[in-house]
């Protein structure tokens, strides 16, 4: 368990599952024990977006069974983050079987092959209890519960702050009977972020219209989906809240409620921020598992270090994702030498990569 500073306030915390996966890949290859799940790759997200020196001030809270493999206690440890197991006793880890079905890993199924073993505010010590940031995957049910005990227990603990609470609904939940579920659960969260499918899974299809270029009549889909979402339900919505969509290689979508014009109307204002990966690179991806978990927990780590610039903390989720997509599994960090402290993901830094996101999108 890595060292920790009683004195800094905890950046994130993620209270989502950490999943030991069997993935079945298209040629027939069987990997058992590969960690995965929304708690590790947000966490990875978060380490991404902070300065080594302050790796530390990214919680990790793992929630294990009794047969949870000291190689992946050790991947984790090797991140250097402020980590926290609890053993839940005579408890399996959660395991899942991810099947993919073609080549090129697009077309894949899930399920879980334990009980999944899911974490509660009431698990965390109390230093994580403090994190100033808490990312989510849940239905809207199990949201609003989960909220709920988070801020019991921080008003009982005499942290009087309201933490960042950034939201990713559960995939299977998003049907259009779920819409004012996932409507009314969004009033509880500063961040609602679904990618551009789950939004479409809620809303329903929209029309396209007029003859535009693939990336055009995508983007165009998202700002529809997103403006039905919101628009309807303006009095659930704060000019504080952020909904993030994440739309692949079409970048993603920030929406908020603003009010503008002589009549004070409230409108939905979108900016859309490019990816990484453009169209042209997605050979360089190998499987997206886990993008949006990274995305997020670097969006909710630069959002708070930037001040509260959404879009450029999007920019930099964009470059955390990245990593996350490359391979199968979870990225790799080496520790590189120097003062101060540095480290690479995937062999490179994250201060390179945001050099080439810069380069690449001031020419589009």
């Amino acid at each position: 368990m890595a060292a920790h500073d009683h004195d800094a306030v905890p950046l994130f915390c993620s209270l989502g599952l950490v999943v030991l996966d069997e993935l079945r890949l298209p040629d027939g290859q069987v990997l058992p024990d590969v960690v995965g799940g929304s708690m590790p790759y947000s966490t990875v997200g978060a380490c991404l977006a902070v300065d080594e020196v302050d790796i530390q001030r990214i919680c990790c809270f793992l929630l294990a069974g009794h047969d949870f493999p000291q190689d992946a206690t050790k991947e984790i440890e090797g991140w250097g983050v402020d980590l926290e197991i609890q053993n839940a006793e005579g408890r399996e880890s959660t395991r899942g079987k991810l099947q993919y079905h073609d080549k090129g890993f697009a077309s894949k199924t899930f399920g879980y092959m334990t009980p999944p073993l899911q974490p509660t505010a009431k698990d965390l010590p109390l230093r994580f209890l403090r994190a100033s940031a808490f990312h989510f995957l849940a239905s809207p049910d199990q949201l609003t519960l989960q909220v709920k005990d988070l801020l019991e227990a921080r008003k009982e603990a005499g942290i009087t702050t309201r933490p960042l609470i950034l939201w990713e609904p559960a995939p299977m939940h998003c049907r259009p009977n779920s819409l004012a579920a996932h409507v009314e659960a969004s009033e509880l969260v500063d961040v609602f972020s679904p990618n551009h499918q789950e939004l479409d899974a809620l809303c329903g299809r929209l029309k396209q219209q007029g003859p535009l270029p693939p990336a055009d009549v995508g983007r165009e889909h998202v700002e529809g989906c997103a403006a039905a979402f919101m628009e309807e339900h303006f009095h659930i919505f704060g000019p504080h809240q952020l909904v993030i969509i994440r739309a692949a290689e079409h970048g993603s979508l920030v929406a908020r409620r603003t009010t503008s014009g002589d009549q004070l109307q409230d409108t939905v204002d979108m900016t859309w921020v490019d990816p990484y990966y453009s169209v042209e690179d997605q050979h360089r991806i190998k499987d997206a598992t886990g993008a949006g978990n990274a995305f997020l927990g670097a969006f909710a780590v630069e959002f708070q270090q930037n001040g509260g610039d959404a879009v450029e903390a999007t920019a930099k989720a964009s470059v955390a994702a990245s990593f996350a997509v490359e391979q199968i599994g979870l990225p790799t960090k080496h520790h590189v030498g120097g003062r101060p402290a540095k480290s690479e993901w995937n062999g490179t830094t994250v201060g390179e990569r945001m050099k080439e996101y810069e380069r690449k999108t001031s020419k589009t």
